[in-house]
């Protein structure tokens, strides 16, 4: 050591402390490189199951909403940055104004559909409640949850049902909603459609076209809650049903097609409240 006196012995306490400062130097040195080190690309693999915004395939299967599901609520566990917050809250007012355009930049942008407000109200829950089929569609292709409650118990298919919107609540019905109960009184879309039928039955609306849309729609929810239920044979004879009506040409015709339904759906009902004893 420059310095000491020849032959002099270095003291223990003295190499120590030099061991310790290289043993720093590269530490920091290693640190600096890993920093300089870009992060490795991901997989292409991994990212397998994302669907690009400008690729129109078929849509997104069960097991691929399920992991989106799944992912959205890890990330919600860790809970969202201001800026995500913002955005969120962006995607629900977009909803309930029935922004298509705003909701599909936010979803592509990562939003996450299940988040809700301090009311448990998602996204999925204001489109629900205006009838926006479109907006609802959307949501559930990337990952929204159909039976997702807020703090009164309501999924959005309830909140479809007490709004009198039939074509959401076949969406949601093909998105995964549970079938057994419409709401907390336990309505089903049985009850929905007998309600609907008994105002046309009494011919308020004039419009031939107007009248063979809503029996139509009808027909459709009835078809997908009784296919959730297995229930083919009645499904069937909302089939024939179905090929009836489009053979209609006057207002007659679609009223005798509108009885008819009434008819089946009083006799479904009556059905399921034997099945429940």
């Amino acid at each position: 050591m420059e310095g000491g006196k020849a032959g002099e012995a270095i003291p223990a306490s003295i190499t120590a402390v030099a061991d310790a400062t290289t043993a720093s130097v590269f530490s920091l040195a290693g640190l600096g490189a890993a920093l300089r080190t870009g992060p490795e690309a991901p997989d292409p693999a991994s990212l397998g199951f994302l669907q690009l915004p400008w690729q129109h395939g078929p849509r997104l299967g069960g097991k691929v909403l399920g992991r989106r599901r799944r992912a959205a609520r890890l990330h919600r566990r860790a809970g969202p940055t201001g800026k995500e917050s913002h955005a969120l809250k962006r995607l629900r007012e977009a909803a309930n104004s029935n922004d298509l355009e705003t909701v599909q930049r936010l979803l592509e942008d990562g939003a996450d559909p299940c988040a809700a407000d301090d009311k448990g109200r998602t996204a999925l829950h204001f489109g629900s409640c205006n009838g926006n089929d479109h907006i609802v569609q959307l949501l559930l292709d990337h990952g929204a949850d159909p039976n997702q409650r807020d703090t009164l118990g309501n999924t959005p298919l309830h909140l479809a049902a007490c709004t009198n919107h039939v074509p959401v609540i076949t969406t949601l019905l093909r998105g995964g909603a549970q079938v057994d109960a419409l709401d907390r009184a336990g309505r089903t879309p049985l009850h929905l459609a007998k309600s609907k039928l008994n105002i046309l039955q009494e011919g308020l609306s004039q419009n031939l076209e107007a009248v063979r849309l809503e029996v139509k729609q009808i027909i459709q929810m009835l078809r997908e809650y009784l296919n959730r239920l297995g229930r083919h044979e009645q499904r069937e004879q909302l089939d024939d049903l179905c090929t009836r009506l489009q053979m209609t040409s006057t207002k007659e015709q679609v009223d005798e097609v509108t009885d008819l339904l009434a008819s089946f759906t009083s006799l479904s009902l009556q059905k399921q409240k034997i099945e429940k004893r």
